[in-house]
């Protein structure tokens, strides 16, 4: 089953063409099918909305013609390699690592890890916590602390081997959250 899924929070809706997220009130959907994270369900043909990412060449098998980055770069370990990555990163910075004081570093990975595979191409239903807005507003992070966060993923992600056009579209998405998150 496709589900329709918010680009700005991640909430899914079972509405063939929603017209505003009920969470956010954003305007932009895309297609999305059931994850590895969440109980399988029977899926449908793969809509053109979906991100995908045509495979070169393949040795032994022959791949389905069309792949989510999040299949393409190797699920879930490899996600939480950079997740790991990029916290590790954010908490050698002083000035980024208070905004985590009292937080469960474990549960923000694990929120992390599941954000991120929603970013790379995989459906919301991954991403149960709360929405953006509501999740950051008590922080009050200024812009450029988004903007050093967002370098730090970009490097970790050009680090760990995700080709530049790929991060283009995994960086784009992360932008799109910016007026959810910064004060």
């Amino acid at each position: 089953m496709t589900v329709m899924v918010c680009t700005k929070c991640g909430l899914a809706d079972d509405s063939p063409k929603p017209m505003r997220c009920a969470k956010c009130g954003g305007r932009d959907f895309f297609a999305s099918t059931p994850s590895a994270f969440g109980p399988k369900k029977k899926t449908s043909q793969p809509s053109e909305e979906t991100a995908t990412v045509s495979l070169a060449s393949t040795e032994s098998a022959p791949a389905s013609p069309a792949v989510t980055l999040f299949d393409k770069y190797g699920g879930v370990p490899t996600i939480s390699k950079i997740v790991r990555a990029f916290h590790k990163e954010i908490m050698q910075r002083a000035h980024l690592a208070s905004y985590f004081e009292g937080i469960d570093l474990v549960v923000l990975a694990e929120h992390t890890v599941k954000y991120i595979a929603f970013v790379m191409g995989k459906p919301a239903e991954v991403y149960t916590g709360r929405d953006m807005y509501t999740a950051h507003a008590k922080y009050h992070i200024h812009g450029m602390h988004f903007d050093e966060v967002a370098d730090v993923l970009k490097d970790i992600l050009l680090h760990s081997g995700v080709e530049n056009a790929d991060i283009e579209i995994i960086m784009r998405r992360i932008e799109s959250l910016r007026e959810m998150i910064v004060v």
